[in-house]
């Protein structure tokens, strides 16, 4: 992995606000409209890595998964954009968190677990002042809801959590998921799938997780948001 310089949270929240509003100010939507957003959002996404060097590259590899589940899930071409929008800005909400959580190590106690806790909300919040991000931002609000309903932030369960965020929550932890000392891709992506199907049911909706198994089954179904420079 390439190291990366830091920032401060608040130097990287200063500069997305920046980049949003750029892109916020490109007109009216066109057929070229939602290519060059998701371009320009990978960028924002790689600030946040600046912030948050511990997930470097997170945004796009779960950006690449949840692309890939929505596709097979059907979802439409617009719906699958706002997927993608989401998925590179869903931890935006961590960066907006007090005392530096966002870059912190190790375990939680239990008031800054219960903070971290409100980041889906935060960084809805923080996102639905930018208008070409208003969808998005109700998916990143319900991406800790869990199928059974005792999840985070609003503890909204099964159908009732949209369904874009049902997929961004499996791409999100499939992402998340670290197996110590296994240093062989292929097995660790296999281990962390079963522990998704373990899940199924209860944190996440089973049929997506199903649907997450036939992609990584088939990896030319998923785009690589790491490889593309622009």
């Amino acid at each position: 992995m390439q190291s990366i310089s830091t920032i401060s949270s608040e130097s990287a929240l200063e500069r997305i606000r920046l980049a949003l509003r750029m892109i916020d100010a490109l007109g009216p939507p066109g057929s070229v409209q939602p290519r060059v957003e998701t371009v320009l959002v990978r960028q924002v996404a790689k600030i946040m890595d600046q912030a948050m060097p511990r997930q470097q590259g997170h945004g796009r590899r779960t950006a690449a998964l949840a692309q890939a589940i929505g596709i097979v899930a059907g979802l439409c071409q617009e719906t699958l954009h706002h997927l993608t929008l989401a998925a590179l800005l869903h931890d935006i909400g961590l960066l907006a968190l007090p005392n530096g959580r966002a870059s912190h190590t190790g375990y939680f106690d239990a008031g800054s677990y219960a903070a971290v806790q409100c980041h889906p909300r935060l960084g809805a919040q923080w996102l639905e002042s930018f208008p070409f991000l208003r969808h998005a931002s109700v998916i990143i609000a319900h991406h800790h809801e869990r199928w059974d309903g005792s999840g985070y932030p609003y503890g909204v369960r099964g159908t009732f959590i949209p369904l874009e965020a049902r997929v961004l929550a499996i791409a999100d932890a499939f992402d998340a998921i670290q197996v110590p000392g296994m240093t062989d891709q292929a097995t660790r992506d296999r281990v962390a799938y079963r522990i998704l199907t373990v899940a199924a049911g209860t944190q996440f909706d089973p049929r997506l997780v199903e649907l997450c198994g036939h992609c990584l089954q088939q990896p030319n179904l998923i785009f690589s948001f790491n490889d593309q420079e622009e």
